[in-house]
């Protein structure tokens, strides 16, 4: 965890570095831009329940480093009722956080560049408690036209993942990811995210995709439907390999 996070913050202090000298040698490059998205499911009557989802995306453009974080958080709470006694018992059955920091050098008058990657993330329900992964490799926008982009990443790391029972793994492990954003207009999109950990040592390999549809309501507010699948291979017995998440949201761009 610590090596993880040590990351991210060395991520984000570089970031900090590379804008300020280059705002003052290039007049146009863009400020920090991104998102934060809300979510919140309330049922009532024979069983109460409070579900909170959030995510928070920061994307940047230098002039020589393309720069994104993403945090996503997940919390939900049951309450049940005892029929005889009329005792009110609470209980968590969800409770998620994921950290991820990437950092892109880009070769000048070129779609390739090279990129650093640290992700963490603590699901207190999962079939992994925790899961950690350094990677660093090649890149290329392979597609761009406007807004819309196609990004391709690939490169060798590292991996931890402590299961909910049992002993702790790490090992190497070869990443790929895929990013995909297409504009229908200029009120609505599809952002589709693929990743890959496949392990090399004969671990667990994970899978997650994250597809988006969003739609303006105006300027700064829109709504989202998203569909979020995550998949690991080497899991406990009494735990399934599959965990997937569908949710209709509010953002906030900026």
């Amino acid at each position: 965890m610590r090596t993880v996070v040590a990351c991210l913050m060395l991520l984000s202090a570089s970031s900090l570095a590379q804008q300020a000298p280059a705002s003052v040698a290039n007049a146009e490059i863009k400020p920090w831009a991104g998102d934060v998205e809300v979510g919140v499911a309330l049922s009532r009557g024979n069983t109460e329940s409070t579900a909170v989802r959030s995510n928070v995306e920061l994307n940047q453009e230098l002039d020589r480093f393309r720069n994104k974080y993403f945090i996503q958080t997940l919390f939900q709470r049951n309450t049940t009722e005892d029929s005889v006694t009329g005792e009110k018992t609470d209980y968590t059955t969800g409770q998620r956080i994921g950290l991820t920091g990437q950092s892109n050098y880009k070769y000048r008058q070129s779609d390739s560049s090279l990129f650093g990657r640290a992700h963490y993330l603590n699901d207190r329900f999962g079939a992994f408690r925790e899961q950690m992964s350094l990677a660093a490799g090649y890149a290329n926008r392979l597609y761009s036209e406007g807004e819309n982009y196609l990004d391709f990443e690939t490169g060798p790391g590292l991996a931890y993942d402590k299961p909910s029972e049992g002993e702790s793994n790490s090992g190497l492990i070869w990443y790929a990811a895929a990013n995909f954003e297409y504009h229908f207009s200029a009120t609505s999109k599809f952002k589709q995210t693929l990743e890959y950990n496949v392990s090399l040592d004969g671990h667990n390999t994970s899978y997650v995709s994250r597809s988006a549809i969003t739609a303006q309501i105006n300027n700064r507010l829109a709504l989202r439907l998203s569909v979020n699948v995550k998949y690991d291979s080497d899991v406990a017995a009494d735990k399934k390999s599959t965990d997937s998440e569908t949710a209709a949201t509010v953002v906030y761009s900026f």
